[in-house]
């Protein structure tokens, strides 16, 4: 699910050569300013279209969260 979500979002936001270099040399391989720049864009989207009025995460906002949550446990 959360890979979906990814590719996702990278695709949306033109970012799909990230997608190129995880599918070809894994996640390892996106250096430190790559892995900022997805984590700004999951942020972003989660303030855009991740809450709720009573400023409470949406179901998209807490799939953003477990997103940007793996992929900060993995740095």
């Amino acid at each position: 699910m959360e890979k979906h979500l990814l590719y996702y979002v990278l695709g949306s936001h033109r970012r799909a050569h990230y997608i190129e270099i995880i599918e070809t040399q894994g996640e390892d391989a996106l250096d430190p300013e790559a892995v900022e720049d997805i984590l700004d864009i999951l942020l972003s989207l989660f303030l855009d279209i991740g809450l709720k009025e009573n400023h409470e995460p949406n179901q998209i906002g807490l799939d953003l969260e477990d997103l940007i949550d793996i992929i900060n446990d993995a740095e």
